[in-house]
């Protein structure tokens, strides 16, 4: 077998190490090295209306996507939303296989994903409700005593459900998304959703029928999730400078207007 002269493969090793250090250094934006050049990567999990989901033309769209806009507008490049499975997200398996830069996806911040991710500043207050048929007679979780009810998989609402099931009487049926765990009320196929307030709230204004029969004070936040690496520490910055620049200036009120309530009239303070 002919080999190469020496000189050669050296010449051709430097010239691929050098080819490759011109690619990862166009990737580089404000100290990150990006998935994607002049592209901020997002993994998210729609449907999750208000915050994520998919509209008519095939675009996702939602509140943690304009938020999201306004990061990439920061970095001087642009957002692109990959639909990716919520436990990839959650787990760091999304970002650790260079799927996406970061996930948004109405993600709160818990101790056990602390683990696996490195975390935004808490961006948005969320807490658990209950949706159920308005005439169903359901008014608590105590109502559901032999009735299912739907969840989606490896969220906190299924947490919440798991650890008051036993004394409730219920059965928990998850689902891959939270739009077809509420879709579940209008079939019958469940008696009742447990799911993010806000995703409760848009659901039940677009289906006449349907109720938010209570609330549960779980003290929820949202944040942005990263992968734990110097890469992820410095996104987190960029993140945060344009989450508390939004804040200032009435473009998270404008954003939440849009997107949650067009009647608030302040921004409200995440945690409270």
């Amino acid at each position: 077998m002919n080999r190469k002269p020496l000189t050669a493969i050296a010449l051709l090793a430097a010239t691929t190490i050098a080819l490759t250090g011109c690619s990862s250094k166009s990737n580089t934006v404000m100290g990150v090295n990006l998935v994607q050049a002049k592209t901020l990567t997002v993994c998210t999990n729609p449907p999750f209306k208000p915050m994520e989901y998919t509209d008519d033309k095939g675009a996702v769209v939602g509140f943690d996507m304009d938020v999201m806009n306004l990061v990439a507008a920061k970095m001087g490049v642009t957002a692109k939303f990959v639909e990716t499975d919520f436990a990839q997200i959650t787990s760091g398996a999304a970002m650790a296989a260079k799927k996406c830069d970061l996930g948004a996806s109405s993600i709160t911040i818990t101790d056990a994903r602390k683990d696996a991710l490195l975390f935004s500043a808490p961006y948005f207050s969320a807490t658990q409700a209950l949706a159920a048929k308005s005439d169903s007679g359901i008014k608590t979780l105590a109502d559901l005593k032999g009735k299912a009810l739907a969840v989606q998989s490896d969220t906190t609402g299924a947490d919440y459900a798991n650890a008051h099931a036993a004394e409730n009487g219920y059965t928990v049926t998850f689902f891959d998304d939270g739009g077809a765990a509420l879709t579940a009320i209008l079939s019958g196929k469940v008696a009742a959703t447990l799911i993010d307030l806000p995703i409760v709230a848009d659901f039940v204004r677009e289906n006449p029928g349907t109720t938010m029969v209570t609330q549960f004070n779980t003290g929820e936040l949202y944040g942005f999730a990263l992968p734990k690496d110097d890469n992820g520490v410095n996104l987190a910055k960029i993140v945060n400078e344009v989450l508390a620049t939004a804040e200032k200036d009435g473009t998270y009120l404008k954003l939440y207007q849009k997107w949650i309530d067009p009647t608030a009239t302040s921004v409200p303070t995440p945690g409270q």
